[in-house]
């Protein structure tokens, strides 16, 4: 997706206040973006664009920093479904809901569908032109609610998948995290010790003349590693960390290779395999129950996924969908899903009930997510404790023997 110009501008509403920002417009030229901005009984005082470099780092910090949460947005669907439901025109829902919007991106992101819908687009068009906001999944439901007069159910269901897909994605989260933060916490601890600790108590033993014994010696030669790499070692992991996100940005290749090496790694992978899969599920629910053919919904999961090499496979099973077989057919031919989802897909396809199956693998695999976030805190937690107390019980070791060795001369000595 090419990235639309951003702009600055100042100017006075309707009601004579004074409002000023940065905003994405789809126009090449101020004067265009300006009369844009002016449709809704504005004043424009100043509107210029930010130079390529300086968008660039905007938008970058800015999406990470200033971004829309998922339950907000589902829950402004959700708002919208029942005031479209209840007979409220599009415009005025989303004028009455914009008033107690708390986020100033969507509540910006919503002035200006308004401007939009006032001259003439759709609600799903309006969204269109919010793209990093509105995922594809939404926009599609939400055209076909508008063609087929249920606009209120698809902003529902809108609302339902976005949860669905939170529910997913905080899961894997949450999986992944307590490790992380134990095996930071281990990492830091013995750090602290080998690099401040132990040079300390280790320098005292030298000023006593205390022959060191093996383990004392062992535990020297690795503080003094620490002391003189490091710093070099830090550096190298950051630079490490740095390349590899760059790499993945630019570089088709280094991204398919991450992409293996997240598949192949233990643990890892039953999570993110698990999480992919729930998510392709909610997606072939959605979508062929909104009465999108199998084509166009593949295409929107590929679209959409961001692993390369499950994404590979989906473009095969789509092609063998091309040639004649059947979804869960071309699924099992690939690989692309589990053998268990495979079946399932293939009792709807027998059934005639493929939305419903796969609505309930989905559900399936988030319950199997959140499992999986209770079984890895209780597998790691009691592993990772093991390897601190074996650390500490070796620093432990190597600094009681010199101090029992100490106490023993100066027993001697009386």
């Amino acid at each position: 997706m090419i990235p639309m110009p951003l702009y600055t501008y100042k100017l006075l509403d309707s009601n004579g206040h004074l409002e000023k920002g940065i905003v994405e417009l789809p126009f090449a030229d101020p004067l265009a973006a300006g009369r844009y901005l002016e449709r809704r009984g504005s004043v424009i005082l100043k509107v210029s664009m930010l130079p390529k470099i300086v968008a660039f780092f905007f938008t970058f910090f800015h999406r990470r920093l200033g971004r829309i949460n998922r339950l907000e947005l589902a829950e402004f669907l959700n708002n919208m479904a029942m005031l479209v439901g209840a007979g409220v025109p599009v415009l005025s829902s989303l004028e009455e809901i914009r008033e107690d919007l708390k986020n100033p991106r969507l509540k910006k992101a919503v002035n200006f569908m308004c401007t939009d819908i006032e001259n003439g687009l759709t609600l799903a068009d309006a969204m269109d032109s919010q793209p990093h906001i509105f995922s594809t999944v939404i926009l599609h439901m939400l055209r076909i609610g508008e063609e087929t007069g249920n606009l209120d159910m698809m902003l529902k269901k809108g609302s339902e998948h976005i949860r669905h897909i939170h529910e997913i994605i905080s899961g894997t989260k949450r999986a992944l995290m307590y490790p992380a933060i134990l095996l930071t916490v281990v990492s830091g601890a013995t750090i602290f010790w080998f690099w401040y600790v132990v040079p300390k108590i280790v320098t005292l033993f030298q000023d006593f003349g205390i022959v060191l014994p093996l383990p004392t010696r062992i535990l020297i030669a690795i503080s003094n590693a620490f002391q003189e790499y490091g710093l070099y070692v830090l550096i190298g992991i950051i630079l490490v960390i740095l390349l590899s996100i760059t790499g993945r940005k630019i570089s088709y290749n280094i991204r398919l290779y991450q992409d293996k090496l997240i598949l192949k790694t233990p643990i890892l992978s039953g999570i993110v395999e698990t999480a992919l899969i729930a998510r392709i599920c909610e997606y072939l629910g959605m979508m062929l129950a909104a009465g999108l053919s199998i084509m166009r919904t593949m295409d929107i999961i590929i679209d959409s996924m961001g692993n390369l090499v499950l994404k590979n496979k989906l473009k095969q099973s789509r092609e063998s969908i091309k040639s004649g077989q059947t979804l869960s057919a071309s699924f099992r031919q690939t690989e692309a899903m589990h053998p268990f989802a495979v079946r399932m897909i293939a009792v709807g396809e027998e059934t005639g009930r493929i939305e419903e199956q796969t609505a309930y693998v989905a559900d399936l695999y988030r319950e199997k997510i959140s499992a999986l976030v209770q079984n890895l805190s209780k597998i790691l937690e009691p592993v990772l404790l093991g390897v601190l107390g074996i650390i500490f019980a070796m620093i432990v070791m190597g600094l009681l023997l010199p101090v029992y060795d100490l106490i023993t001369n100066l027993g001697g000595n009386y």
